[in-house]
């Protein structure tokens, strides 16, 4: 398994709770609107936003290849509106756009971080000639 498949993981096991199932979806507890809702606190809204940094440099640095900050945050949104969605139909969990938007916003800011990194890694790297002048040195 591939880290970043492990982190989708993390995420399923940190939305919970996964208990107080109703019949009908809750659409009356739905928040639209990011950051309009009552469940909107910053400690949650920062909670939202760590958890996916990981999955956003992992994606990036998969082994498929170099992934681009987009296709991140693309994935993210869709790991999100995974989790998201069923939570209409729990009692204790409030589905919220923030959520959804602080979860692309993590991803993003990891997959960033990661490409950064490679790429300061990169330049400072001794190129050609350079490589083997420190080598006789």
């Amino acid at each position: 398994m591939r880290s970043w498949q492990f982190w989708i993981l993390v995420v399923i096991i940190a939305s919970g709770p996964w208990f107080g199932v109703v019949r009908e979806p809750q659409w009356k507890r739905v928040t639209w609107i990011p950051f309009h809702g009552k469940e909107d606190k910053p400690r949650d809204i920062l909670v939202n936003f760590l958890l996916f940094v990981p999955f956003g440099w992992s994606f990036s640095k998969s082994a498929t290849g170099r992934r681009s900050v987009a296709a991140t945050i693309a994935r993210a949104a869709a790991v999100s509106l995974a989790v998201e969605i069923p939570q209409l139909f729990y009692r204790l969990r409030d589905p919220s756009a923030t959520d959804v938007f602080m979860a692309m916003c993590g991803a993003g800011a990891g997959s960033f971080a990661a490409q950064a990194l490679d790429w300061c890694h990169a330049r400072g790297a001794p190129r050609g000639g350079e490589a083997r002048e420190a080598g006789r040195g």
